[in-house]
């Protein structure tokens, strides 16, 4: 559906050419939305852990991953009363593949928050440095709360039905970017019917989720492993969970390596804008993902069809081929065929939050239908435009317009409060496999966001100006969540440690490489290592140059040169 009465900024405009951002002042009416108190650090006292008893390990072969190894560890689920509650968390081992050489065990968690390491381990072992699974073993784990096989989990309904069931009642008339004054309105309060229902069913889990708590968590594992130092591979979130442990437990550290790092003051909201941006949004998240999107068209623009199947012949026709796409869908949506996680008919917005959240890996994930690989996006791209033409032909939007115009019937009246969460169904309780709730009850428990729908509203609009439609703005909606973590460790972040690698790609589009360099400058002893590639984190898109940087590192303390620059091998469109 597109309001064309109440227009946002064009969504990413064209550019052949990279571009350098220039910083864009808060408006007033950002900075005059009646936003409560500005968020300071927190500092969390680290409650005293000799008194909680280490797990016991017995690693067995995995049921369903050969080569691998499970075990869980029973965790407290509150640290200050550590022979109450528990959390047993899911771990998973990849042996070190020459048990001779073995130094120990890499730690590594995917991100999210809520990314589960048993479901990821088996499928991106392989971006680890050959050398570096030679000599450790690599561990991964389910992290508190967060599902897969680790229980209790966070989860805001009895059944993955009853919570389709809502969504498709919340959010069923409202497109895939909230834009107008009444769109945005309804997509705050859907997201606020949503944290009612997560708080009401998950009261005893919501304040022992967060990421000191996670850093706990590690710690024994840690120990349970029989490592007196911390090994560690942290990507997206995961970094943020690397540098609160890094502050956290300085003198327990061996080595660290943050890879499409997540700026620690930005998620804790150290420099006061919390009540004025989202998470993401400071992060800067929304700038990474225009960025990329921005040289996907110009690298699609440089190879032929056959490579990438959107190409135009060229980066600049590759970009008004875009850009003219986005401008007929926006007036006379189409449908385009079976697309994977892409909604029909397809809008401008719609196709816009599909590519943004495609983009992450250069190739698929095998297991992840959300990673379909950069071609794969491509072929999608040309499927809509393909059904654009025959919708549109060599006709203007104007004629279009003409033919269809866009008059959506006025939406049903939702039902409100608790009846719209009765009609999400019968309660069926089982444990499903992801639950929208658990991110959010990491980053609203403990990272400082708006605090009413018109602060939501601002800062999804300067968003907007600065990156283009993009998703980012409400990436978390924190709106009258409660809880706050018993737990937080909100900084500082500048505890003298040993020294750190930090690996950002230029071309990230959910960490953005600014925020790399930021946790590498803000970590008392952060070492950058730039990779000029695309897609989110180096591991998931490996580059030879920085994975021996890497190894390295990990195996011999030897950091890269200062000012170290690696590329990736493979273009972007290759097989």
């Amino acid at each position: 559906m597109s309001m064309r009465s109440e227009r946002a900024p064009s969504a990413i405009e064209p550019r052949p050419q990279r571009r350098c951002r220039q910083p864009i002042a808060m408006t007033a009416a950002l900075a005059m939305t009646g936003l409560l108190d500005v968020a300071s650090p927190v500092v969390a006292a680290t409650p005293e852990l000799a008194s909680v008893r280490v797990p016991v390990l017995d690693w067995q072969p995995c049921a369903d991953e050969d080569g691998f190894e499970c075990a869980t560890a029973d965790v407290p689920m509150d640290y200050s009363r550590p022979r109450g509650k528990t959390f047993s968390l899911a771990l998973i081992k990849a042996p070190a593949q020459d048990p001779g050489s073995r130094i120990g065990t890499l730690f590594w968690n995917p991100g999210g928050p809520s990314d589960v390491g048993t479901q990821y381990l088996p499928a991106s072992v392989w971006g680890f440095p050959e050398a570096v699974r030679r000599s450790f073993d690599v561990v991964s784990w389910d992290p508190r709360g967060m599902g897969g096989r680790t229980t209790p989990v966070v989860q805001c309904f009895d059944s993955e039905e009853q919570e389709i069931g809502f969504l498709e009642a919340a959010f069923a008339d409202l497109p895939a970017i909230p834009v107008s004054a009444r769109e945005l309105a309804g997509y705050i309060e859907g997201h606020t019917r949503l944290n009612r229902r997560c708080l009401r069913r998950n009261s005893d889990l919501l304040a022992h989720v967060s990421t000191a708590d996670n850093a706990r968590d590690l710690d024994l594992l840690r120990q349970a492993v029989g490592d007196e130092e911390l090994t560690y591979y942290g990507t997206s979130y995961g970094t943020f969970l690397g540098a609160t442990y890094l502050n956290m437990f300085p003198d327990r550290v061996r080595a660290v390596v943050l890879d499409g790092a997540a700026d620690p003051r930005a998620w804790a909201g150290n420099d006061g804008d919390g009540a004025l941006l989202s998470t993401f949004v400071r992060i800067g998240s929304d700038l990474g993902a225009a960025d990329t999107v921005s040289e996907f068209m110009n690298q699609c623009g440089d190879v032929d069809t056959a490579s990438c199947a959107f190409s135009a012949g060229s980066p600049e026709a590759t970009w008004r081929k875009w850009a003219t796409l986005l401008a007929r869908i926006d007036a006379c949506p189409v449908t385009a065929g079976s697309v994977d996680g892409l909604d029909q008919p397809v809008d401008n917005r719609a196709l816009i939050a599909y590519v943004t959240s495609k983009i992450y890996l250069l190739r698929p994930l095998p297991g992840f239908g959300r990673f379909p690989g950069w071609r794969a996006v491509a072929e999608a791209l040309e499927k809509v435009w393909e059904a654009s033409q025959q919708q549109v032909g060599d006709g203007d939007v104007a004629a279009c317009l003409a033919a269809q115009p866009l008059a959506p019937p006025a939406p049903a009246e939702e039902p409100a409060g608790e009846a719209a969460e009765e009609a999400a169904g019968p309660p069926a309780p089982s444990t499903y496999v992801t639950s929208v709730g658990r991110q959010r009850s990491v980053i609203c428990g403990e990272s400082p966001n708006p605090t009413t729908p018109a602060a939501y509203a601002a800062q999804a609009w300067f968003s907007y100006e600065r990156a283009g439609l993009n998703g980012w703005p409400f990436g978390a909606v924190c709106n009258r969540w409660s809880v706050r973590a018993s737990n937080r460790y909100l900084g500082p972040w500048d505890t003298p440690t040993p020294p750190v690698l930090v690996i950002g790609n230029t071309f990230d589009p959910a960490t953005p490489y600014s925020s790399s360099r930021r946790m590498a400058d803000e970590l008392w002893d952060g070492h950058l290592l730039t990779v000029d590639g695309f897609g989110h984190t180096q591991l998931l898109n490996p580059s030879q140059c920085a994975q021996d940087y890497v190894a390295a590192y990990l195996i011999d303390g030897d950091l890269p040169p200062d000012s170290a620059r690696c590329a990736q091998e493979s273009p972007p469109f290759s097989q």
